[in-house]
């Protein structure tokens, strides 16, 4: 039996022709009904920022050389989705733009949540330049959301970096404390083996004596450091609201500290405390004394940390003169076989405390660098205000409108052509598989 092995365009044309309804139908409907989408969907507009970071000028002295590049050139874009699609920088953005007035209940809350975080778009670029797109019906609040999104990141990041930091260097001020009574008490023991071994007639030549006071002094101003360091964390974790009751409990901590201008800043608490009772926050004299106060705390801070300096370096160069005698007595040594391990522990601890003196020194360098963070972002490209709406694309819904209604109109003629069991031509015959004797023309009668 003869078979086609495929239809000719006639065929396909002709099929159209009786399927014409089912062709067409579906292609206006699906046309018409993208056409009007392009009018009716909401118009949105859209802004975007391009940021680049700069690299750290401080690596991380808790990680070797090769690592610390590494985390600096990977780590400074890390969590960047998360936080910019985090709830609380979702709030902060609502309340930035005003759109939480409209929100009243929590079903509403979840739902502008969802509708905000899905007109938000992110394309992180390398490790060092990324670009927030924020779309918006409101032409204004898509440029402000697209600057405030990058605030909220930049915001947010430093906050962690500058978490990150202070925990480095609390580590290090505990661990050097910690190394600092092992290396004063190996210390201890290596002069009294000394004392006893190379200068048997005791204070003869007065250097243990010598090393007991320098000893003495470094305790001392071990001490005042700490009362330094206390005061210093209380000051920058403290903000300056004078609503938060906590402010002024932290600055009288601050007060019974051995500490700079903590006698005046005594009286102007004193005094605080006395005017709060009596007059209100929005009172002219008391709203100055606020401010008398945190300029006070401010200067305080600054010379804080001036003196603490002072002191960490006087303390190091009576550790170097106390070192030098402890070599002084060392050079007197006449048994170098004699208390071998006592020494070679000395030698140790004393590296290692030198080494930490030196790593806590990079860990506060790395912490005052990250108080200044913010300028390690450089804006590319600015928000511009958007004149033409990004969404909806109107020529590919309209293109993908008709596409689609052309496949679906083309699969339901040709739905409908297969199980049509009408016979029209001769291959609807021979499908059938029978022996076909002839074929008769079919008979229309015609009007003379």
């Amino acid at each position: 039996m003869l078979r086609y092995p495929q239809f000719t365009i006639d065929e396909i044309m002709a099929v159209l022709r009786r399927r014409k309804k089912f062709f067409f139908y579906p292609l206006i409907l699906i046309s018409v009904v993208s056409i009007s989408g392009t009018f009716l969907l909401p118009q949105k507009y859209k802004s975007s920022i391009t940021i680049s970071v700069q690299k750290d000028a401080v690596l991380n002295p808790l990680v070797s050389y090769t690592m610390a590049v590494t985390a600096a050139s990977d780590d400074r874009l890390r969590d960047f989705n998360e936080i910019v699609h985090s709830r609380p920088t979702i709030f902060s953005l609502m309340d930035s733009l005003g759109l939480n007035k409209v929100v009243r209940t929590k079903e509403q809350k979840e739902q502008a949540i969802k509708e905000i975080k899905e007109d938000i778009e992110t394309d992180l670029r390398g490790s060092d330049l990324f670009t927030i797109n924020f779309f918006n019906e409101d032409p204004d609040r898509a440029q402000d959301g697209a600057r405030i999104l990058s605030e909220l990141f930049i915001k947010k990041r430093l906050e962690v970096n500058n978490k990150e930091n202070e925990l480095a260097v609390e580590f290090f001020e505990n661990k050097l404390k910690d190394l600092g009574d092992k290396f004063g008490l190996s210390q201890q023991q290596y002069i009294e083996t000394v004392r006893s071994s190379v200068l048997p007639g005791g204070d003869s030549y007065g250097l243990p004596s010598r090393i007991g006071e320098l000893e003495s002094q470094i305790g001392s101003i071990d001490a005042r450091i700490i009362s330094y360091q206390t005061a210093l964390k209380i000051l920058r974790n403290t903000s300056s609201n004078f609503e938060d009751p906590t402010t002024i409990t932290n600055y009288y901590k601050v007060v019974f500290l051995d500490v700079p201008d903590a006698d005046q800043l005594r009286l102007l608490l004193n005094k605080y405390e006395d005017m709060s009772k009596r007059y209100t926050s929005n009172f002219p004299d008391l709203t100055a004394l606020q401010s008398k106060i945190s300029d006070l705390t401010g200067r305080m801070k600054h010379t804080i940390e001036s003196e603490l300096s002072r002191q960490q370096n006087q303390v190091w160069d009576l550790q170097k003169q106390s070192s030098n005698v402890i070599g002084t007595i060392r050079s007197a040594e006449v048994n170098k076989n004699q208390n071998e391990d006592i020494r070679s522990t000395y030698e140790v601890y004393n590296k290692l405390y030198n080494d930490m003196k030196i790593k806590l020194e990079q860990a506060r360098t790395n912490r005052d660098l990250g108080e200044k963070g913010a300028q390690q972002y450089i804006v590319i490209d600015p928000p511009q205000y958007p004149v033409h709406p990004a969404k909806p694309n109107r020529l590919l819904l309209i293109g993908g409108g008709i596409a689609l209604g052309l496949f679906i109109g083309l699969l339901a003629a040709g739905f409908m052509e297969l199980f049509d069991t009408r016979i029209r031509t001769t291959r609807d015959i021979e499908v059938y598989d029978k022996l076909v004797l002839a074929y008769l023309p079919s008979y229309h009668k015609t009007n003379d």
